[in-house]
């Protein structure tokens, strides 16, 4: 909106104003301050008309052309601009205070035509009709002006004996305007003319009041839609052009929505038909269409009202009030109040039950329930001022009345019987200071406290007459609890859910748990008085921050609508039970400036979409110049020092401004619309070189959204090393200097490679030479081991049914069997020594050599005696604890001693056990002594032990070293283990001793697979 006044130009979007004044200095400022006229061209040009010539004002980049018509005299009369009115595309009639200026529009030229006489003519309006200037003057008439000829014309009126000022009413024109075939003189004291524009007939007059002569100096006015817009020097005036049915609106020092002014000098209708007046010394007044959505009501006088406490609208359409001690009831249909201050005495009604046409139920402050039967002028009193005094809630079930008595509890009324029930502390009513009551879908009553939270009681009917609380809801530390104990209002959607109203918030109670709604969620005020429902199941919500509506089954985060003093309520803050809706439709609510009666579907919302704009960019907080204005700019680009900024928006619609919401998008930045808010600036930092799309959607305060978004395309040109470009280039160079380093670096290591190669060469048969020498030596130790290990025929001739798995890991092995025969026992031992390879080759051969001397010289057959010598035969050879080299070396046996005449056979164990499996598949395992053989642990006293076996049935006995189960394969790589070790000898005992050897082996490589074997393997089978 742009405003003309004597400071200035002024540019308003809803939020700021900026103003455009001369400047003395600046060549681009106004050439005077004073604005007398405005018009907009469609090439977004602005002209402004001023005492001192005409301003192009470019309104893309705020650049300003002066157009002097009389340079020479700063104060000529052809300078002083009036009226701008455009005659077509290229050309704009000029009017002033002596003459006609007609100015092409693009090249600036322009040509003066002065009134054909003497005196000054005053320009005030003109109007092109048909070829020719209509031109409005002060104290001089209406004039023509041929735009062909250029030539002037003073209109002579005819029939002037039809009004009463004849020609001297029509000798000051301040307007014009041709509406429906008809010209409209605007007089400054005769009113308006009607006057046909071809024969210049004066067809009617219209004046206002005598006694106001001020209201026919019409200032300013404008016709649409058959009405006649009149600001005046006494109000502002409508007509209309039909009925002649006139509005007179004047400022009302009672009334803050009246004038601010009563001389009225603009008169303008905006594109969404709102009205915008300015005044001599009041400023801009403005009506909106859209903003008034609670005036479908007749407007009543309540100069006998300063407050209510009761607005209850009858079965029958009467409107019944009750504030500062006094009851009224307004009849339908009439316009004036009648009395029934005599129902509740010197007291304030604070609820109403309407049992019949005829009968009321009144709850008072402080002196209890009142029944009243119209039709016979009869008040019964129930309750009184000591019991049940205060009656906030009123509410009927079956046949009887529910009464909350704030300070007193809960009472039932029988409207048949007339008896009186009291229900208090005694009943589980902890808190007697109730508010409200309400009967839900299922026939539960609800009852509200001021302190308490929420009563659920059962209905009476079901439980024959008797009190049954069936919960308490109070407010919790939790979350999921009633946001407070005080709580005034309750209804429920037709979803089934209740809602409550507190003085800390709006409550959801879905039956398990509350979910709490605030100002941040959208609330006017958390200090909910009441809640209604519509025909339709929305609901209304009075608060002390005007009334709230929404619809609660629309989603978990429902879309609240607030209305306040600019959308027509009587009041800001409202009462508790001040509010009623009534079977008629209409819904009430009352405080303390009156109460508001209305029609929810005729509340109509502002459809106006917003359009929206960008108006300033800031960077560190200060404004930043370009080279056009931004509310035209659909592309802006900045250098990489410049990615931080902050942009304004305005969304144009002027209503409620502070209502409007925004949300926006950098479309190549954000990948979600940021939340919708109030906050009209979108700030960005650090953004990477690149081009982005910025989009922009606004509503309007009633919620209604532009879908097209304004659109900003933003640069962002990065630095040099960070371009395109400057990345090919790198890579080019980089790979140029890759492939010259590389060739370079070939050479070189060819070079290299060359001497390396003969180095290679006689290390590497220097090495094989030292490989076979050692693996020589190690492949003779091989036969030196094997040589003193018994012969595999020898041990087979002694024992019939045995076999030997051996599966050295290395060339020599840690493990080896020992066997012998000594005073008729066949003994057979399976050792592990510590190690493997070269390293256990030399324990296995301390080993041997002891069992030899042990049981051959020595003659000691029991295998744990032999187990005992074995281990300080150990100890004594690598001195073991008396050296400076200590060394925990040692070895795990399994020993058998056999002894066919005896029938018996013997065993003893170090670290390892025997498997026994009888042919009838009896398993048995035997474990030895804990502890191995040699080690520096002298600590612990070892004694190894035998044990006898009983040879009573045909089995299997095996003796193994660990290397079988700790055998690495399977798919997964995992231990071969000792408990499928146990199973594979349960499947084979059975077989002879060649297909046990054989299978075991089969097993063992087809586990370990490609896996390296880690330890020497050795299992020997004999048979029992």
């Amino acid at each position: 909106m742009w405003f003309g006044t004597q400071e200035g130009l002024n540019r308003y979007d809803g939020y700021k104003i900026k103003i455009y004044k001369h400047e003395p200095n600046k060549s681009n400022s106004l050439s005077y301050s004073e604005v007398n006229c405005l018009l907009e061209l469609k090439n977004n040009t602005m002209l402004v008309g001023t005492p001192n010539g005409v301003n192009f004002l470019s309104l893309t980049n705020d650049s300003i052309y002066r157009l002097i018509f009389d340079t020479k005299d700063y104060n000529a009369k052809e300078n002083h601009v009036t009226v701008i009115k455009q005659i077509n595309e290229t050309e704009v009639a000029i009017g002033t205070r002596n003459g006609i200026v007609i100015c092409n529009i693009n090249t600036k030229d322009f040509k003066y035509f002065p009134f054909s006489i003497d005196d000054e003519v005053l320009v005030k309006d003109i109007e092109v009709d048909n070829g020719r200037l209509l031109i409005a003057t002060l104290k001089k008439g209406l004039w023509t002006l041929d735009l062909n000829g250029k030539k002037f014309g003073r209109v002579t009126f005819a029939d002037e004996e039809k009004v009463s000022e004849g020609v001297l009413g029509l000798e000051s024109i301040n307007k014009l305007c041709l509406y429906g075939g008809n010209l409209y003189l605007a007089t400054d004291g005769a009113g308006v003319y009607k006057v046909d524009p071809k024969t210049f007939l004066i067809e009617g007059q219209k004046k206002f009041k005598i006694n106001y002569s001020d209201r026919n100096h019409i200032k300013d006015f404008l016709i649409k839609g058959g009405t006649v817009y009149c600001g005046t020097g006494s109000g502002f005036v409508t007509y209309n052009l039909l009925n002649g049915d006139t509005a007179i609106y004047v400022k009302s020092a009672e009334n803050n929505n009246s004038l601010s002014d009563n001389k009225v000098t603009a008169v303008y209708i905006d594109r969404n038909e709102n009205l915008w007046l300015g005044t001599f010394i009041g400023g801009v007044n403005v009506s909106f269409k859209s903003s008034q959505k609670f005036v479908n009501q007749f407007k009543y006088r309540l100069n006998s009202f300063k407050n209510l406490f009761l607005t209850f609208q009858d079965n029958q359409g009467n409107v019944w009030l009750c504030g500062d001690r006094k009851l009224s009831m307004l009849p339908k249909g009439q316009r004036e109040f009648k009395s029934y201050d005599h129902v509740v005495g010197y007291f304030d009604a604070l609820a109403v039950y309407q049992e019949s046409n005829s009968i009321y139920w009144f709850g008072t402050y402080g002196d209890g329930l009142k029944r009243y039967d119209i039709s016979t002028n009869k008040v019964t009193a129930f309750l009184s001022d000591k019991n049940g005094g205060t009656v906030l809630s009123i509410l009927r079930v079956d046949d009887y009345l529910l009464v909350a008595a704030f300070g007193d509890g809960l009472f039932k009324i029988g409207l048949n019987s007339n008896t009186k029930t009291q229900y208090a502390e005694q009943d589980g009513l902890d808190n007697l200071n109730l508010t409200s009551l309400f009967l839900d879908k299922n026939n539960t009553i609800w009852i509200l406290t001021d302190g308490g939270g929420i009563y659920n009681i059962e209905n009476f009917s079901k439980t024959d007459g008797k009190f049954k609380l069936i919960k308490h809801h109070s407010n919790s530390t939790k979350e999921s609890s009633i946001p407070s104990d005080v709580v005034y209002s309750m209804n429920q959607d037709n979803n089934g859910s209740l809602w409550f109203g507190t003085n800390s918030g709006l409550s959801r109670f879905d039956g398990k748990s509350f979910r709490n709604y605030y100002e941040g969620d959208g609330l006017a005020n958390t200090f909910i008085y009441s809640i209604l429902k519509d025909s339709t199941g929305r609901f209304w919500m009075s608060t002390n921050k005007g009334i709230t509506a929404f619809n609660p089954t629309e989603s978990n985060k429902p879309f609240f609508k607030n209305y306040n003093l600019k959308d027509g309520l009587t009041n800001t803050e409202h009462n508790i039970g001040a509010a009623s809706s009534s079977a008629l439709g209409n819904i009430l609510f009352g405080g303390p400036n009156g109460y508001n009666i209305f029609r929810p579907s005729q509340v109509k919302d502002n459809l106006h979409v917003p359009p929206v704009y960008i108006v300033s960019y800031k960077r560190s907080g200060k404004d930043i110049p370009i080279d056009s204005n931004l509310i035209y700019k659909k592309h802006i680009k900045l250098s990489w020092r410049e990615n931080y900024f902050q942009l304004e928006v305005v969304a144009l619609d002027f209503i409620d401004p502070e209502k409007n919401l925004f949300k926006y998008k950098l479309e190549g930045y954000d990948n979600d619309w940021s939340e919708p808010s109030t906050v009209r600036y979108i700030s960005y930092t650090e953004l990477p070189g690149g081009t982005y799309t910025l989009k922009i959607k606004a509503s309007n305060s009633d919620g209604v959204w532009n879908e097209t978004p304004y659109e900003l395309v933003i640069t962002i040109v990065p630095p040099f090393w960070k371009t395109t470009w400057f990345y090919v280039v790198v890579v080019i160079v980089g790979t140029g200097l890759v492939v010259m380093f590389t060739q370079w670096r070939t050479r070189k290591i060819k070079e290299e490679n060359k001497i390396l190669e003969h180095k290679v060469a006689e290390r590497t048969r220097e090495l094989a030479e030292k490989n076979r020498d050692i693996t020589s030596s190690i492949e003779y130790a091989k036969r030196i081991q094997e040589a003193i290990l018994p012969s595999k025929d020898y041990i087979f001739s002694k024992l019939e049914r045995a076999f030997i798995l051996y599966k050295p890991k290395d060339i020599v092995s840690g493990d080896f069997y020992w066997f012998g025969e000594k005073n008729g026992w066949k003994i057979f031992a399976v050792v592990d020594c510590t190690g493997h390879g070269v390293p256990g080759a030399f324990m296995s051969m301390i080993g041997h050599n002891l069992m030899h001397q042990i049981i051959q010289e020595k003659g000691i057959t029991d295998p744990g005696d032999i187990l005992n010598s074995l281990h300080k035969g150990v100890q004594e050879s690598l001195r073991q604890g008396n050296n400076e080299i200590n060394t925990n070396d040692g070895m795990d046996v399994s020993i058998i001693a056999l002894n066919n005449n005896k029938k018996t056979a013997t065993w003893a164990g170090a670290n390892r056990p025997l498997i026994i499996i009888s042919n009838d598949g009896e398993f048995s395992k035997i474990d030895g002594n804990k502890y191995p053989i040699g080690g520096s642990q002298f600590d612990i006293k070892r004694e190894f032990t035998t044990k006898t076996i009983e040879l009573n049935k045909p089995s299997m006995a095996y003796l193994s070293s660990d290397g079988y189960a700790d055998q690495f394969g399977g798919d997964n790589g995992k231990k071969f283990m000792v408990r499928r070790y146990h199973d594979l000898l349960m499947e084979i005992h059975l077989k002879d001793m060649d297909a046990q050897r054989e299978l075991l082996n089969a097993a063992f490589e087809g586990w370990r697979k490609d896996h390296e074997q880690i330890d020497d393997v050795l299992v020997v089978g004999v048979a029992l």
